[in-house]
C-alpha cells in the first residue's frame, strides 16, 4: 500500500497508509485528511487523486504552492520517493512494499521527546536545540525548547559503512548506552544503542526494528533498574491488595454470619467472688471492664469492688496479672480504661471513697498519677476523653456538690492542669460527652433537680438548660444521659431518664430546647435508688424502667408528650437498675439491647423494625441474685463469639456463652455506658473498619491496575501513529 510520511525537517509528524480514498484533502484546516498547522498552507491546499491506479498531486491555486523534489507544480503524478513540500511541511511518497529497509531514525524513549520519531540521515545529521548550530549550520534534529540541549548538541554521520555518534562541543554532553563520550569525539553506533542528548534518551533503530520501549542500557541506577522495579511494585501492589481485601472479606464474612438462633450459655469455668455484701440494701454496682491491657492479643477484665480493691485478671488463664489494689470505693462508680500518656499501653482510671483519683499502668499495675480531687466523687464515673483536640487525655471528674473538676493532659506531668467549674447540686449523675462536628465538645452534667449542663471541654463556657421550667415537670436525674442523634439531622442530642416519677426526655443540643416529654407508667418503686441509662439506636429511644416494663421511643416526633412504638413488659423481672448495652447479634443491621434483672435473668430484647414491636431474642437464669452491673458484651476469650459479662449483688462476676460470631477478642460494648467518653456508641465498629480496609484495597488495586495500563496506553499514544485514509 502507498505511504505518505509527513515530515518537518527530520522529524516525522505522520504516516499515512492510502488505502480507501480517492481523494485525500490536505490544509490546514481541521476537517481536512491531512492536517498541516503553518501559516504557510491555505485551508484547502492541495488533493492527492487517485486516477487510474496511479496518484496525483494537485494544488489549488495556492499562493505557496506545491513543489514536487523542489520544482513547483499544479498537477504531477507521483513517483517512488518524491518530497512534496507543502509550506514549511515535506510528505514523503512511497509505493506499495517500496520503502527504503535501510532507513534508521532516532525513537524518542525517555524524556520530553518520548514518543518523537526523527529520520538519520546517510550522510550527516545535525542535531540541536535551535534551527541553526553557533557556526550557521542548519539543524537536522531540532529539539525545541529543552535547555539541556545545546543550540549545536551532536552530529550523526554515516562513514565507511557505520554510523557515529559525535559530541560537537556540547554542555550537557552525548552518551551511548550510559557511557559518556568527550567532547568532540565520535563514537561507533549500531541498532538498538541508546543515546542520551541532555535529559533525553533516543534509541537508533533501524526501520525494521522500531523499538520504543524504556530505555534498559543506562546506567544510571533509576533507569536500570526502574522496569525490574515496577514490575516488583506491580507484583507487590496486587499480592497485598489482593491479600488485605480476602482477609477483610473473611473478616466481614466472620462479622456478619449469624446462626438461626441466638444460644446463651453460663460459663462455669470463669467466676469471680469478691466479697459478699448484704442483700437488704442492695444498689447498682461497679461495672467492670473488658480490654487489651498486656496489648498481646488477649482481653483481660479490670474489676473495681465493693471490698475496696482494683483486680485485673487475664481471661484466658483467669490469673491476676498483678496484685490487687486497695482502692477505697463504694462499689458504684466504674474503672475506666484509656491511655493517658500515649505510650501504647492502656491505663486504668478509678475513683475513691476518699475523694482521690487513681490512674494505674494497666500493664504493671503501677500507680501514674494520684490526684486530690475533693467532694463526694465515689458515686460518678470519671469521663475520659481529648476535650481539647490536642490528641492527649483529659478527665472530667464530678462530685455530689456540684464541683466539675477538668483535669487536662493528665499524662504529662509538665502540661497537667486541674480546673474547677461548680454547678448547683446535688450531682449524681455521671458526665457524658457530647461530640460536635466543627466545635469543641460539650461536657454534659445533669443535677437531681433537672438542670442540665453543658460545658465546653476547651473554654469552659457554660450554658444551662432547666427541664422544670421547660416542662412544668420535675426531674429527678441519678443516671447518666443517653447521646445520640435521634432527630437525623446529623447532631447529637441528650436524652435522660429520671427517677421518680420517671420521665424521659429528649433535649435538642444545638438550640437547648427539649423536644419531647414522656412519662412512664406505671410508677416505679418509692424507694428506688437508681435507675437505668437510657439507650438510643437506630434514632429511636430504648428505656428501661425499674418496674420491669421496657419501652421503645420514637426519636424524632412532632408529639411534646412523646411517642411510644412498643413497650414489652418482662414477666417477673421486677426492679432493673442496671443500664442497658447494646450490639447487633443477629446481624441484621439494628442493634439488640441486653439487661440484667432482679431476679438474676440476662436477657436480649430485639427491636423488630417490621413488625414495630420489642421481643425477647433469647434469656437465661445466669445468677441466684440480682444483677446489678451494666452488662458488657466483648470476646472475653479469644474464641471469636462474644460473651456478655456482668456483675451481681455480691458483687460476683460471671460470664455468659454465645454463639454470636466476631473477630476475635472483639469488644463492642467493653465498660460502662459503652466507652471512657460515655457517648454510649461502645468502641468503633470492626465491621466498618473491615468493609474501609476491604473496598480501600479493592480500590487501590483497581487504581494501581488502571495506573499501569494508563502509562503504557499513554506511553504507546506518544509514538507516531499510522492512519489509514
Amino acid at each position: 500500500m502507498p505511504l505518505l510520511l509527513l515530515k518537518k525537517k527530520e522529524e516525522i509528524l505522520g504516516e499515512y497508509v492510502l488505502k480507501r480514498k480517492d481523494k485525500v484533502f490536505i490544509g490546514s484546516k481541521k476537517t481536512n485528511d491531512i492536517v498541516i498547522n503553518d501559516p504557510l498552507v491555505s485551508d484547502s491546499h492541495c488533493t492527492l487523486l487517485l486516477k487510474n491506479n496511479k496518484y496525483y498531486i494537485k494544488d489549488h491555486n495556492t499562493i505557496s504552492g506545491v513543489k514536487i523534489n523542489g520544482k513547483t507544480v499544479l498537477e504531477q503524478e507521483l513517483s517512488n520517493g518524491d518530497s512534496i513540500t507543502v509550506g514549511s511541511y515535506i510528505l514523503e511518497y512511497w509505493q506499495k512494499n517500496s520503502t527504503p529497509e535501510n532507513r534508521y531514525y532516532l525513537l524518542g524513549i525517555y524524556g520530553k521527546f518520548e514518543g518523537k520519531k526523527y529520520f538519520v540521515k546517510d550522510v550527516e545529521t545535525f542535531i540541536g536545540r535551535d534551527i541553526f548550530t553557533p557556526k550557521g549550520i542548519e539543524n537536522d534534529i531540532v529539539l525545541f525548547n529543552d535547555n539541556t540541549v545545546s543550540k549545536g548538541h551532536a552530529i550523526i554521520s554515516f562513514k565507511d559503512g557505520k554510523f557515529f555518534v559525535e559530541d560537537t562541543g556540547s554542555t550537557g554532553g552525548v552518551a551511548v548506552n550510559g557511557l559518556k563520550i568527550g567532547q568532540f569525539e565520535s563514537f561507533s553506533i549500531q541498532s538498538g544503542d541508546e543515546i542520551s542528548i541532555g535529559r533525553s534518551i533516543f534509541r537508533f533503530a533501524n526501520s525494521t526494528n522500531e523499538d520504543y520501549s524504556f530505555p534498559s542500557k543506562q546506567h544510571m541506577f533509576l533507569l536500570r533498574f526502574i522496569k525490574p522495579l515496577s514490575i516488583s511494585l506491580t507484583i507487590l501492589v496486587t499480592i497485598l491488595s489482593l491479600c488485605f481485601a480476602f482477609v477483610s472479606h473473611q473478616k466481614l464474612s466472620i462479622m456478619n454470619s449469624y446462626d438461626e438462633k441466638l444460644t446463651l450459655e453460663l460459663n462455669t469455668t470463669f467466676k469471680k467472688d469478691i466479697l459478699l455484701k448484704y442483700l437488704e440494701d442492695y444498689r447498682k454496682t461497679s461495672t467492670p471492664v473488658v480490654g487489651d491491657i498486656l496489648n498481646n492479643g488477649n482481653n483481660a477484665l479490670v474489676s473495681l469492688t465493693g471490698s475496696g480493691f482494683l483486680y485485673c485478671w487475664d481471661l484466658k488463664t483467669g490469673k491476676e496479672l498483678w496484685n490487687r489494689l486497695e482502692v477505697l470505693n463504694l462499689d458504684i462508680a466504674s474503672p475506666m480504661i484509656a491511655d493517658v500518656n500515649n505510650d501504647g499501653v492502656k491505663d486504668i482510671i478509678v475513683l475513691s471513697a476518699t475523694s482521690m483519683l487513681y490512674i494505674y499502668d494497666g500493664q504493671t499495675g503501677s500507680l501514674i498519677r494520684k490526684e486530690v480531687i475533693g467532694g463526694d466523687i465515689a458515686g460518678l464515673t470519671p469521663l475520659v476523653a481529648d476535650l481539647t483536640g490536642n490528641g492527649k487525655m483529659d478527665i472530667v471528674v464530678c462530685s455530689q456538690d456540684g464541683a466539675v473538676n477538668f483535669l487536662y493532659n493528665v499524662g504529662y506531668e509538665k502540661e497537667y492542669e486541674k480546673v474547677t467549674e461548680y454547678v448547683d447540686g446535688p450531682l449524681y449523675a455521671t458526665p457524658v460527652l457530647c461530640n460536635r462536628k466543627k466545635d469543641t465538645a460539650l461536657v454534659v452534667v445533669a443535677n437531681s433537680k433537672g438542670k442540665i449542663y453543658f460545658i465546653n471541654g476547651k473554654s469552659r463556657e457554660k450554658k444551662m438548660l432547666d427541664l422544670l421550667e421547660k416542662t412544668g415537670k420535675e426531674h429527678f436525674i441519678v443516671e447518666a444521659p443517653a447521646v445520640g442523634d435521634i432527630t437525623k439531622n446529623g447532631r447529637a442530642d441528650i436524652v435522660v431518664q429520671t427517677n421518680y416519677p420517671q420521665y424521659v426526655t429528649a433535649i435538642d443540643v444545638n438550640n437547648l430546647n427539649v423536644l419531647w416529654s414522656f412519662l412512664v407508667e406505671p410508677t416505679p418503686p418509692l424507694d428506688l435508688q437508681y435507675t437505668a441509662s437510657p439507650l438510643i439506636a437506630d434514632g429511636n429511644v430504648f428505656v428501661v424502667s425499674a418496674n420491669g416494663t421496657v419501652y421503645n421511643l420514637k426519636g424524632k416526633t412532632t408529639y411534646s408528650s412523646g411517642e411510644l412504638l412498643s413497650k414489652l413488659d418482662i414477666p417477673n423481672a421486677k426492679r432493673i437498675i442496671s443500664s442497658p448495652s447494646k450490639y447487633d447479634f443477629d446481624k441484621d443491621g439494628h442493634d439488640e439491647f441486653v439487661i440484667g434483672t432482679e431476679d438474676g435473668r440476662i436477657i436480649v430484647i430485639k427491636n423488630n423494625i417490621r413488625r414495630q414491636e420489642l421481643e425477647i431474642l433469647a434469656e437465661i437464669k445466669a445468677s441466684n441474685v440480682p444483677i446489678t452491673s451494666a452488662p458488657l458484651i466483648a470476646d472475653a476469650f479469644g474464641s471469636g463469639k462474644l460473651n456478655i459479662i456482668f456483675a451481681n449483688a455480691t458483687n460476683a462476676l460471671q460470664v455468659i456463652n454465645t454463639n454470636s460470631k466476631v473477630i476475635k477478642n472483639f469488644c463492642p460494648w467493653p465498660m460502662y455506658l459503652g466507652n471512657a467518653a460515655h457517648t454510649s456508641q461502645g468502641t468503633p465498629q470492626f465491621k466498618i473498619k473491615y468493609y474501609l480496609i476491604f473496598y480501600s484495597s479493592t480500590l487501590v488495586f483497581v487504581c494501581f491496575v488502571f495506573f499501569k495500563i494508563f502509562i503504557s496506553v499513554r506511553r504507546k499514544f506518544k509514538r507516531l501513529k499510522v492512519r489509514f485514509l
